[in-house]
């Protein structure tokens, strides 16, 4: 699969550090080599999106887009548990999803 990162995402990946930061570049590395979602570990497509999924990276989430047409994954988001599901990353989400930034 083809990656791509936003500038959030690269921003909190650059603040990881040990255990973390490996667990980051192993998901990388699996997502890049795998031919589909579905054998992706801890991956999971969230409810109410068309191609919004997120990855559990120990306590943090990754939250990607799929698109379909050219088999890419968008990174979008990196974030603590905690935050992960607020309203304001859900409707950022949300609007990346539906090409409307």
């Amino acid at each position: 699969m083809n990656l791509r990162y936003s500038k959030s995402f690269i921003k909190a990946a650059s603040k990881l550090t040990g255990k973390y930061k490996d667990s980051l570049q192993e998901i990388i590395k699996e997502v890049r080599a795998s031919s589909s979602i579905e054998k992706l570990t801890d991956c999971k497509k969230l409810k109410d999106y068309s191609n919004t999924y997120r990855i559990r990276i120990g306590d943090y989430r990754a939250f990607f887009i799929l698109t379909i047409e050219d088999n890419t994954v968008n990174f979008e988001y990196l974030v603590n548990r905690g935050d992960a599901y607020n309203k304001e990353y859900a409707k950022n989400l949300r609007k990346k999803e539906q090409g409307k930034e």
